[in-house]
């Protein structure tokens, strides 16, 4: 038996498991993909399809690649890369192959969307040997393949660490893992990614057990998912996780983390609110400047400024109706709001007043 040790970047972990005898030949599958293929997940996952026409096919492919090209980079532990978003990411990730469970996670994830495969990087932590890890945590994955849902943790099948040293050392078992086996050591934030009718609690997980009470048809909630945007998910993921107890002690770094998460989401939304009604308001203005312009000539055109102050009008009452609904949040005070609010209200009594003096 190996001892596994894997220290993840952002989210780590530590896990004790059996090798696998390979069901295939992992090693030959990774190196018949060749190294130009791979600059972006559009291109691997295009060689992938024309490869393998099985979806299944093309996602051992992946897996197998993970496992066999990606080095666990234990400089990502301590130095955290930044990057503009996931796409710059997940190419660092591909030109240097090297990374954490991140990086294994959100590779596997953008080429599988790529090639046809839904897929999803899921969030959580781990319990080895009896031991909780819920400090730090895991990433890993869930895919769709003919209308399934499958479980994958690519960083778990690439290797393990002795000694202080990275090994590789492909294990297949972390392929399509059926749901009650990934459980035993793997629990997501949110449990709808358990992939169970009855998903276990946080409780159960670190405590013991493995009987839920709460009944998910997982299969339309996954399909709901699918179909929300970003709010509505994260939103949603913070509602399930709080059900299943995801705000207790132990893991209550995780949880905070993810509530700060879906805050910044609601407040961005009210920042892009602010803005589009402080843009209508910015046109406003300018249109009431056109018109003072016109009016200031030694023959103005009356048609042309009673336009101009209609336009105005219209953009001040789409700044307010925008404005009514912007909520306060730690980015935006409401006293921002108010006197936002009352700017609306200065332009529009102008607007007003100059219509009833033409």
């Amino acid at each position: 038996m190996f001892r596994r040790l894997l220290i993840c970047w952002i989210i780590g972990v530590l896990f004790l498991s059996d090798t696998l005898a390979q069901s295939w030949n992992s090693d030959s599958l990774a190196r018949s993909i060749p190294a130009g293929v791979i600059g972006s997940p559009e291109d691997f996952a295009r060689y992938l399809k024309e490869r393998f026409p099985k979806k299944t096919d093309r996602v051992k492919a992946l897996f197998s690649w993970l496992g066999h090209h990606i080095i666990y980079d234990f400089s990502q532990v301590e130095s955290i890369n930044r990057f503009e978003s996931i796409d710059d990411f997940v190419l660092y990730t591909l030109k240097n192959e090297k990374a954490v469970c991140q990086g294994y996670a959100e590779v596997f994830t953008a080429v599988c969307n790529s090639m046809g495969v839904p897929a999803i990087t899921v969030h959580g932590y781990n319990r080895i040997d009896g031991r909780l890890k819920s400090d730090i945590g895991h990433a890993w994955n869930v895919a769709r393949i003919d209308d399934k849902w499958y479980l994958f943790d690519p960083t778990w099948g690439s290797g393990y660490v002795d000694n202080g040293r990275y090994r590789k050392s492909f294990d297949a078992l972390y392929f399509m893992t059926p749901p009650d086996s990934l459980l035993e050591s793997h629990m997501p934030f949110d449990p709808i990614w358990q992939l169970r009718e009855y998903p276990i609690s946080h409780d159960q997980f670190i405590n013991g057990g493995n009987h839920g009470s709460i009944y998910y048809n997982f299969s339309d909630s996954l399909a709901l998912y699918y179909s929300q945007d970003e709010k509505e998910r994260a939103e949603g993921t913070l509602r399930r996780a709080e059900a299943i107890h995801a705000n207790r002690k132990e893991i209550y770094k995780m949880y905070k983390k993810y509530y700060d998460y879906v805050v910044n989401i609601r407040c961005n939304i009210e920042i892009t609110r602010y803005n589009e009604s402080s843009t209508s308001l910015r046109d406003a203005i300018d249109r009431f400047n056109e018109f003072q312009e016109i009016r200031n000539r030694k023959n103005p055109n009356r048609a042309q400024q009673k336009a101009l102050l209609e336009v105005a009008g219209s953009l001040v009452q789409q700044s307010f109706t925008i404005a009514r609904g912007i909520n306060s949040c730690p980015s935006l005070s409401r006293q921002e709001i108010q006197r936002l609010i009352r700017q609306i209200s200065e332009v529009d009594n102008a607007v007003l007043s100059s219509l009833r003096s033409l």
